[in-house]
């Protein structure tokens, strides 16, 4: 089986950059990770051109069409994602989750790794841009038919605590895997810590759509931020979440405890929304997602939280690799991990993106190949 190497480039490791470095593809994963210069005179090669390596970008966080999703994120270096469904009426939510997981295995740029859900079981109050009318109580009987559809392709699914039934919810999504994430929500603080309690780990969009913490009733925003069971994802585009927030989220959860979602509307074509610079808005005005990329969204992190560049990438990596449970496989750069891999530059322009070994996206002919002799301008199909 060919190799691959890719050589010249600073590797992003989770705690240091190696200055210059090469990195070996086989069979889709990594073979090798070393300092300096492996690649053989007959070895087929990249040219990274003293850019920074990193693992692709996982957005845990995205809508939109899974084919456009799959074809637009590449660009930012996204290599995995989650496909987030809006909810509907009960039979037509089934039918939209059915057609995306039948949908999965034929992306042939970033990959797919599953549905989440925002809705239905969320507050009608916190609704933001989400239809409100088809916003419900949870109902044992639906959730259970929606995991079935999904047939274990659904990871997260965002829930409101106050609502009745929320708990034995959580308790069947724990039965199946299926991570529980706090959003949406004018719970209290008692009431999220309950729904902590009962199996709740993550929470949706920071900050945006819950009740405003109050010194004197904190809310769930107090507790996601203080509960270490609980990791927070968080917009990152300066416009939903603003940049001392940001700092706030750090500090209260720590490195390993954040990860950055785009929450991008742009591969959704309804409901009619206008873009206004990184985000989308409604008619009235109402924050209807953003036109963010995980590149962007990790330009922001490092500018605004004072963090490395390792620090940084973490966000965007192995930290949502961990909230799926796939940081043996995908997330750093490691020896037998997929080799999901980002060449960009200083100014985090991605300039090539590797899923599972294969090349899906080049920014310029300024990355070469090599084999066998004198360099010449990757082409790929």
């Amino acid at each position: 089986m060919e190799r691959l190497y890719i050589t010249n480039a600073q590797l992003v490791l989770p705690d240091q950059i190696i200055p210059r470095g090469t990195v070996v593809v086989q069979g889709g994963r990594i073979a090798a990770i070393a300092k300096g210069k492996l690649a053989s005179r007959c070895a087929r090669g990249i040219n990274a051109r003293g850019y920074f390596l990193s693992p692709g970008f996982i957005d845990l966080h995205i809508h939109g069409d899974i084919a456009a999703i799959s074809r637009r994120e590449i660009a930012g270096g996204t290599t995995s994602f989650l496909a987030t469904l809006h909810p509907g009426a009960p039979k037509a939510l089934l039918n939209n989750i059915r057609q995306t997981q039948a949908a999965l295995a034929e992306l042939k740029g970033a990959r797919c790794l599953g549905i989440r859900l925002e809705g239905p079981f969320l507050n009608r109050d916190f609704c933001g841009a989400l239809p409100r009318k088809l916003l419900r109580a949870p109902d044992i009987e639906e959730a259970q038919r929606i995991i079935q559809a999904a047939r274990g392709s659904l990871k997260i699914l965002i829930l409101a605590p106050e609502l009745k039934g929320t708990l034995r919810l959580i308790r069947l999504l724990n039965r199946h895997n299926i991570v529980s994430s706090i959003g949406h929500t004018g719970a209290t603080y008692a009431q999220t810590e309950t729904a902590i309690g009962a199996g709740a780990t993550h929470a949706t969009h920071t900050f945006n759509r819950m009740r405003a913490f109050d010194h004197c009733d904190p809310g769930a925003l107090g507790a996601v931020l203080t509960d270490e069971r609980v990791s927070c994802e968080v917009i990152a585009d300066g416009i939903h979440v603003h940049p001392v927030a940001l700092r706030l989220l750090l500090a209260c959860k720590g490195l390993n405890q954040v990860m950055l979602v785009t929450d991008s509307t742009a591969a959704q074509k309804y409901p009619a929304k206008k873009r206004a610079g990184l985000v989308f808005r409604l008619k009235k005005g109402t924050l209807y997602g953003t036109a963010l990329k995980l590149n962007q969204a990790l330009k922001n992190a490092v500018k605004f939280l004072d963090i490395t560049l390792p620090e940084a990438v973490r966000l965007v990596t192995l930290n949502p690799a961990k909230v799926l449970k796939i940081d043996r496989r995908k997330g750093s750069l490691a020896v037998g991990k997929d080799a999901d891999l980002v060449i960009f530059d200083k100014n985090f322009n991605v300039q090539l993106t590797l899923v599972e070994g294969k090349v899906v996206y080049v920014r310029n002919s300024r990355v070469y190949w090599r084999k066998a002799g004198p360099a010449h301008t990757l082409k790929w199909t």
